[in-house]
């Protein structure tokens, strides 16, 4: 009997380049080779999607993405996403196309993501999260091409993504044209272009504006076609990408879509520094808190116990709602000042992503996140971009075995 092939198929972020997963792709394929019980009658095969211009919606790298799939060989997929690329997957695997039945995943059956804003950056972390984003100039960096030859890794050529609309037309006989048609036509109705809402278009202008001499504001301000006073256009035109993981109803709406996925399989690994000190679950969780309230992910709870609770006989009053406002304030300053406090102590691990802990539970999928230290790094931002790179994470090879287990383990339910 004919082996039957299961596809990795690795995702990029938010301007990623292709530098950014290093050995990885090759170090897991050899493993799972010699991991993959005789039983299971499979093999893999492991393609690199090319980076990709993070400019347009999200969902217009959604679309492009699966009308790709479409051209490859038959067989189960599973994407392996780092950063906002594992956003990108998301909503791939939960597209209606891939789900026709609403019951089981017709093509995309798993999703690993590597450290994925699902519920944003934390706030700590914005201005050097997003500059981390900006890829540098990969002088003297080997790339995954160079570091990733194996008969069995496929590098996407990388027009793909440069020029997808001339490539498909070149597209040889396998996949016709209509069948790219017929999916372009079920998509456009559901992955619609959201562009960021008027409140999110505000905050960043306001947000730019408080830290006009940051680096990464400079260098907005330098790149902008437009003066920065007229930011709306330039900001929607250059970031509707990025911008997705500011905006929380839209996150919510992914992250909720990706926790209801019907016979959909994920995992996040998340990472996160190594405390100098014994740290203090308390504290790592008001931190997560923090960060929580200050996203719009979730919303400070009520200080007043149910059972001593009096019913309101009615809408607040003008006076009682500016009350509560403030009393929220000031919950959010106590919990800003306690993290603060301990993070100058060493007491708290940071993690570059907001998590679904403490007031975060609701959300859900808690149990699909899983820790990953990273012990040769000074901060939270070098583990995210460190999480691939031997010197940086020093249990790069536990790493691999992880994610090799998790592989196989969904293999035996395909």
């Amino acid at each position: 009997m004919a082996q039957r092939l299961v596809q990795l198929i690795y995702i990029h972020g938010f301007r990623g380049d292709d530098t950014t997963f290093q050995s990885f792709p090759i170090d897991l394929q050899e493993y799972l080779a010699a991991q993959i019980p005789p039983e299971l009658n499979i093999c893999i095969k492991t393609s690199l999607y090319p980076t990709y211009k993070s400019v347009k919606p999200i969902s217009h790298a959604t679309k492009n993405f699966l009308e790709w799939l479409t051209t490859q060989p038959p067989g189960p997929v599973i994407l392996l996403g780092h950063s906002m690329g594992g956003l990108l997957a998301a909503e791939a695997a939960t597209h209606i196309s891939n789900n026709p039945n609403g019951y089981r995943p017709h093509r995309i059956v798993a999703m690993i993501a590597f450290d994925t804003p699902y519920l944003g950056m934390h706030p700590h972390v914005v201005i050097t999260g997003i500059a981390s984003l900006f890829a540098d100039d990969g002088k003297d960096k080997k790339t995954e091409s160079e570091m990733n030859e194996h008969p069995d890794v496929q590098i996407v050529d990388s027009e793909v993504t440069d020029g997808w609309e001339n490539f498909r037309k070149n597209i040889p006989g396998r996949t016709s044209s209509s069948s790219l048609s017929l999916f372009s036509a079920q998509s456009s109705s559901s992955l619609p272009s959201r562009s960021p809402s008027p409140s999110l278009i505000d905050q960043t202008k306001s947000f730019f504006n408080s830290h006009a001499d940051d680096p990464l504001v400079r260098w907005a301000r330098k790149h902008s076609d437009a003066p920065f006073a007229a930011s709306k256009r330039w900001l929607v035109e250059h970031f509707q990408f990025g911008s997705c993981m500011f905006d929380p109803p839209e996150l919510k709406a992914r992250y909720t879509a990706l926790v209801k996925w019907n016979g959909g399989l994920w995992v996040n690994y998340w990472t996160q520094t190594v405390p100098r000190v014994q740290e203090d679950g308390d504290v790592e969780e008001a931190d997560n808190d923090v960060a929580l309230l200050q996203t719009g992910m979730a919303e400070t709870p009520s200080t007043t116990s149910p059972s001593t609770s009096v019913p309101e006989l009615g809408p607040r009053t003008a006076s009682e709602t500016k009350a509560a406002k403030k009393d929220d304030e000031k919950r959010k300053k106590k919990l800003k000042k306690q993290r603060e406090k301990e993070a100058k102590k060493g007491k708290i691990a940071r993690h570059f992503v907001v998590l679904p802990t403490g007031l975060g539970q609701f959300l859900g999928g808690g149990e699909k996140w899983e820790n990953v230290l990273i012990e040769g790094v000074k901060d939270e931002v070098a583990a995210h971009c460190g999480l691939f790179i031997r010197g940086q994470n020093l249990d790069y090879d536990g790493l691999v075995d992880r994610v090799s287990r998790k592989i196989v383990g969904w293999c035996y339910t395909l």
